[in-house]
């Protein structure tokens, strides 16, 4: 990625930033695997010396850009709509980073750096954070960016009927205040770790305030600050972008502009990719993976990310009230054989929490036995007083593939122990209305993709009580406690060992089932140069690859 800009660092938690990353930095691609015209290479063999390219020797990029050209991209689902305040969708998200700005930015192993901010001070309490801002940024109109559209922005997040559906990422945000053109202020409740993780989120794009409070609809019109400009949106095929010409940082991008393919459906996507249609996905399906990696002239990549996949039990539903009856059915599934009969191998298990091995935060629990183990879950059944198990059901969204390729799987799992479990389905969105919001269900999986890869992001949406994907209604006082003390801990040491406990008491508490966590699966022509995926999926560093002509 583009190397960081100035920031001023004076506080215990930019030092534990710091240090973090220059341990990080010789091997920011820990489990990244390149494949090219078929020649596959271990993770490992890419580790990098600092300083040194962050591809292997054969795909370095060269060093100097080539200006010009539209790079295709293919994804399978539409935006659901462009403003930052409103956009749910990790597609919307994908479109809003292309178009705006962040104070903060992500690497691509989701370590924060500044962005609109040049620099920023934290206070000694952690209770405020003061950034100065690039001077010179304009709005794709023309308009100024000031630390008055800062304000604007997050005080529109912050009102109650804003609609923003990641309200606990701004909600220890007590103020936010202009100091001068160039400098806002945030002042907070409560001291919070990820806070400038949460700046690097795409719903925290700094919107015009100007054209706003003329009634601009940004839904229909985004406009921003960022590397591309929004040009036009064809529902079920394309979304269009050209460069910013007068994007602030110097040079970039070097395409002239984006395409954004909408593709549903996934074989007609693998065929696109492979015949040049498109030039980069990173929705290859698990399934064309061996394929598409090994065509001529693409490069594939896989990276594990932050998409992972969970089994829920109702909380509320007999026999499932019972934490042991849960934990039985944690330890009865085979892991391994959902990562090799749904993701065709391109998934990892977990076998402890939902946090990955790759974040620093990930506590190196090893509670399950990865193929599944019977006589335990039974025993814990026994424990539960329900040794014959019982009948329930597990209902499954059918527009999701990889949900209901693994519903036989773990069916057949629940059977070993005398659980009998009736798979129903259901399509998007009947799926949300009928069964997701109201949790009327038994069982059923669902995935989480993670768009800041953040500990906190991991697991707080999940487990906190009363949150909107809390779904399976459990509620713990132990766990609400650890998940808020470890959001608003300063240093990266105490926020990992409170993640270790809150880890440890989601294992016996067990409201949640963690599954796999699923690859991402790149794959792009051999032309595009100086792209460094993202672990979080996002897209971001496009604005630093340039096609070789």
């Amino acid at each position: 990625m583009c190397s960081s800009p100035f920031r001023q660092q004076d506080t215990a938690v930019d030092e534990t930033i710091q240090q973090e990353r220059r341990m990080k930095k010789y091997n920011v691609y820990s489990g990244l695997r390149v494949t090219r015209r078929g020649l596959l290479a271990s993770g490992g063999a890419f580790a990098v010396l600092a300083g040194a390219s962050l591809l292997p020797a054969p795909l370095a990029a060269q060093e100097t850009p080539v200006e010009g050209g539209v790079l295709k991209v293919a994804f399978t689902a539409d935006p659901a709509g462009f403003d930052p305040a409103l956009g749910p969708s990790g597609m919307s998200h994908v479109v809003i980073e292309q178009v705006y700005s962040t104070l903060m930015s992500v690497d691509p192993d989701a370590v924060p750096y500044t962005d609109l901010a040049e620099s920023y001070e934290m206070s000694e309490d952690g209770l405020s954070y003061t950034f100065k801002l690039r001077d010179g940024v304009k709005f794709h109109n023309g308009d100024p960016l000031t630390a008055e559209d800062v304000k604007f922005t997050f005080d529109r997040l912050r009102a109650e009927d804003s609609g923003y559906a990641y309200k606990s990422q701004i909600e220890t945000i007590s103020s936010v205040d202009v100091v001068d053109p160039l400098t806002v202020k945030f002042t907070l409740s409560v001291p919070t770790g990820p806070f400038l993780t949460y700046m690097a989120f795409p719903g925290s794009s700094i919107v015009p305030k100007k054209l706003l409070e003329a009634g601009h609809d940004l839904n229909a019109q985004p406009i921003g600050s960022g590397p591309f400009k929004f040009v036009s949106y064809q529902p079920r095929s394309m979304v269009k972008f050209e460069k910013n010409a007068e994007f602030y940082e110097a040079g970039k991008p070097h395409f002239d502009g984006l395409e954004f393919h909408l593709i549903p459906d996934v074989t007609a996507l693998t065929n696109a990719v492979i015949s040049g249609t498109v030039h980069f996905t990173n929705e290859v399906p698990p399934k064309d993976w061996s394929t598409v990696s090994t065509s001529p002239g693409i490069v594939g990549q896989t990276l594990e990310g932050s998409r992972y996949y969970w089994l829920l039990m109702n909380n509320t539903v007999a026999p499932m009230d019972n934490p042991k009856v849960r934990q039985a059915i944690a330890h009865v599934i085979n892991r391994e054989a959902i990562v090799a009969a749904t993701f065709f191998g391109q998934a990892k298990p977990l076998l402890g929490g939902v946090i990955p091995e790759w974040n620093w935060a990930y506590p190196g629990i090893q509670a399950f036995n990865p193929q599944g183990d019977v006589e335990k879950a039974k025993a814990l059944l026994a424990e539960a007083g329900v040794p014959d198990g019982f009948e329930t059901s597990m209902t499954m969204a059918s527009s999701f593939p990889a949900m209901v390729a693994m519903a036989p799987i773990l069916q057949a799992n629940l059977a070993s122990i005398g659980i009998k479990a009736e798979i129903k389905t259901m399509e998007i969105p009947r799926y949300w209305d009928e069964v997701w919001a109201p949790s009327a269900f038994d069982m059923t999986t669902m995935y989480w993709v993670s768009p800041l890869a953040d500990p906190d992001d991991f697991v707080y949406n999940n487990y906190a009580t009363g949150t909107g994907i809390n779904v399976q209604k459990s509620s713990s006082e132990a766990m609400d406690k650890l998940l808020k003390d470890a959001k608003s801990a300063t240093t990266q040491e105490e926020r990992k060992a409170l993640y270790k406990a809150q880890q440890e008491l989601a294992l016996e508490e067990m409201p949640i089932v963690p599954l796999v966590n699923s690859y991402l699966l790149i794959a792009h022509t051999e032309k595009l140069q100086n792209y460094k995926p993202m672990r979080t999926g996002f897209l971001k560093t496009l604005k630093d690859a340039w096609l070789d002509a």
